[in-house]
């Protein structure tokens, strides 16, 4: 048995939506990468560069047609799962939406940002105030302004 080209064994993704189809976009190499990378917490993946990714030209599309956000956010997190879990647990987030836990499982890894070490605290101490005081001045007590204070308001 010879085999099926790849094409025909997965197939794009496809969004539908009110009679239309959204394809969405194969990943490239790079991006695949690029989203693993992410996931190992090598490199942070902004929204912006992950929405490029799954929905490519699809988002513009879907966009012009005025297809509501709810719609377009489902089917990003569609595409996410069929990259990182396959075909039927994408099918299964666009039947049921995303689980929150799932969304936390799928979200962590792609923007953990990448921690750097932060410079040490100085360990000299700051220098003195030059006016001989250890501490704040203390408040000066306000001024009547020509008013009386009295309890029984005379």
């Amino acid at each position: 048995m010879a085999l099926r080209p790849y094409e025909d064994v997965i197939g794009p993704l496809v969004i539908p939506y009110r009679g239309k189809e959204y394809p969405l976009p194969p990943i490239s190499m790079e991006d695949g990468l690029r989203m693993h990378r992410a996931t190992e917490g090598k490199e942070a993946l902004p929204l912006a560069a992950l929405i490029g990714i799954i929905l490519g030209d699809a988002l513009d599309a879907m966009t012009a047609d005025n297809v509501p956000p709810s719609v377009i956010d489902r089917a990003l997190w569609t595409g996410v799962s069929d990259f990182q879990q396959g075909r039927e647990a994408a099918e299964m987030v666009w039947e049921n939406g995303v689980p929150k836990a799932l969304l936390e499982e799928l979200l962590q890894p792609l923007f953990q940002a990448q921690t750097t070490p932060t410079a040490e605290a100085p360990t000299t101490p700051l220098p003195a105030s030059g006016n001989g005081t250890n501490g704040p001045a203390p408040k000066k007590a306000n001024r009547s302004r020509g008013k009386r204070s009295s309890r029984n308001g005379r």
